[in-house]
C-alpha cells in the first residue's frame, strides 16, 4: 500500500480515529488492504465489520449494542466509506433495518418487552440484516409491496416475492421484508414487517448485480418462495393508503443522512489522494476543501437536528436539504478532484475512475432529486411534506 493511501486529510482524520476507537483494529485492517481487493468480488470488508462488532453500532446500549445517535453514526459511515465505498452501501442499508426495528420498539414495547432479544441477539452474534423495506418504483402504489405474507390456518405466513437489488444479499443472518398481508381478518391489505431467517427455506439468492462498481456490497436479487414463517415474525403495520407513518418517516430519515455519509466518502478518498500528491495546484484543492466542508456541515446539521427530538417532517424536511445538496454537488466535485489528481493518476490505476463511478449511486437511492426538490419547495411555501416521493 502506497503512502499516499495511508496519509488521512483533516476531513477524515479525526472520523477514523472516531471510528477506531469504537471499532477496534477494523479501520486498521481496511487500511492495509488495497481498495479494488476490498471493493472486488470475494472481499473480506463484511466480514472485517462484524468481526469488529460494528451491526451493533445503533443497536441501544442497554440491549448490547454501541447506541450511536446520528451525529455519530454519519462519523462512523463516513469513515468506513472513505476505505471501502461497498463497506458503507452495504452497511446503511443494515443500519435501516436496525433503526426500522428500534423505531417500531421504542414506541410499540416497553424497554424490557421480549421482542428486544432480536436486536440484542444481533449485537451479541454479529448478525447483519438486509433490508428488503424499499421498491424500485414510484407512484401511487410505491408503498404497497409486492411481497405477499398469505396467513394460514396455524395461525403463520407464507411469503413469496423477491427483492432486486438487495444488498447483504450473501452475506445476511436476517431479512427483514414489507410486506402484504393476505388474511380474512381486519388485518387484509396492511403492509407489515417479516423478520426472516436467511437460512430458512425457501430463502434464495440469484445473480443481479452485473457492474463492476459496489460489487463488495452485494446487491443481488433475494427470492421468497413459500417462506414458511410464525406470526410471531410478521409485525404488524398499517395500511399503505395513509401514507408513510412517523415511525417510517424516522427510520428513512436515518437513511437519507448515512446515505450522504456514505457517497460522501468517495469524495474524502479521492481528496485525500489529492491532498497526498506532491505537486497538487493548493488554491484549487483550497477551494474543493471548501465545497467539501459545506457538503459534511449540511448532513452534520440534519443530523444533529433528528438527534434534538423535533418532529419527524421536520427531521426529515433538513435530510432532504442536505441530501438534495450533496447529490447535486458530488458529481461535479469528484470530478474536479479526479481533475487535480490529473491524467497520470487517472490511467495508471483503477482507484479514481472507480471512486468517480462509485460517487454518483447516490442518485439511484430514493427519493429522486427531482421529487425531492418540488417537495422542498411546497414545504417551504406552507404545505406539508409530501412524502409519496418515497
Amino acid at each position: 500500500m502506497s503512502e499516499q493511501r495511508r496519509r488521512l486529510s483533516a476531513f477524515t482524520e479525526a472520523d477514523a480515529a472516531f471510528t477506531d476507537a469504537l471499532l477496534p483494529g477494523l479501520v486498521t485492517q481496511l487500511e492495509g488492504i488495497g481498495l479494488m481487493e476490498l471493493e472486488g468480488e470475494g472481499s473480506p470488508v463484511l466480514d472485517l465489520f462484524r468481526k469488529a462488532k460494528g451491526p451493533g453500532l445503533l443497536i441501544p446500549a442497554r440491549h448490547g449494542g454501541h447506541g450511536l445517535d446520528c451525529r455519530d453514526a454519519l462519523r462512523v459511515q463516513s469513515a468506513l466509506a472513505t476505505l471501502s465505498p461497498s463497506l458503507g452501501v452495504g452497511t446503511m442499508m443494515h443500519h435501516l433495518a436496525v433503526v426500522s426495528f428500534v423505531e417500531y420498539l421504542r414506541v410499540h414495547v416497553g424497554d424490557d418487552a421480549p421482542q428486544w432479544a432480536l436486536l440484542a441477539s444481533v449485537a451479541q452474534r454479529d448478525h447483519l440484516l438486509a433490508s428488503a423495506s424499499s421498491e424500485a418504483r414510484r407512484g401511487s402504489d410505491a408503498l404497497v409491496p409486492r411481497t405477499t405474507a398469505t396467513r394460514q390456518e396455524d395461525g403463520g405466513y407464507v411469503l413469496d416475492g423477491s427483492k432486486k437489488p438487495c444488498s447483504l444479499a450473501r452475506s445476511m443472518d436476517i431479512l427483514t421484508s414489507s410486506v402484504l398481508v393476505r388474511s380474512d381478518d381486519e388485518q387484509d391489505g396492511t403492509v407489515a414487517l417479516a423478520v426472516i431467517p436467511a437460512a430458512i427455506e425457501g430463502v434464495g439468492v440469484r445473480p443481479f448485480w452485473h457492474s463492476p462498481v459496489l460489487v463488495a456490497a452485494e446487491s443481488e436479487e433475494v427470492v421468497l418462495d413459500q417462506v414458511h414463517i410464525p406470526a410471531a415474525m410478521v409485525i404488524p403495520g398499517g395500511r399503505p393508503e395513509r401514507g408513510m407513518d412517523e415511525l417510517q418517516v424516522r427510520a428513512w430519515t436515518w437513511f437519507e443522512v448515512l446515505a450522504c455519509g456514505t457517497y460522501l466518502g468517495t469524495a474524502q478518498s479521492l481528496f485525500d489522494r489529492a491532498a497526498s500528491a506532491p505537486r497538487v495546484d493548493r488554491r484549487a484543492l483550497g477551494e474543493l476543501a471548501a465545497e467539501l466542508f459545506v457538503c459534511r456541515s449540511a448532513c452534520e446539521r440534519a443530523a444533529a437536528t433528528f438527534d434534538s427530538g423535533v418532529a419527524a417532517e421536520t427531521a426529515m424536511t433538513e435530510a432532504l436539504l442536505a441530501r438534495l445538496y450533496v447529490e447535486e454537488r458530488l458529481p461535479d466535485l469528484c470530478a474536479r478532484i479526479a481533475k487535480l489528481l490529473g491524467g497520470l493518476a487517472f490511467v495508471t490505476g483503477p482507484e479514481v475512475a472507480y471512486l468517480v463511478s462509485a460517487s454518483r449511486a447516490l442518485a439511484f437511492h430514493p427519493p429522486r432529486g427531482v421529487s425531492s426538490a418540488e417537495a422542498l419547495g411546497e414545504r417551504f411555501t406552507g404545505a406539508p411534506l409530501d412524502l409519496s416521493i418515497f
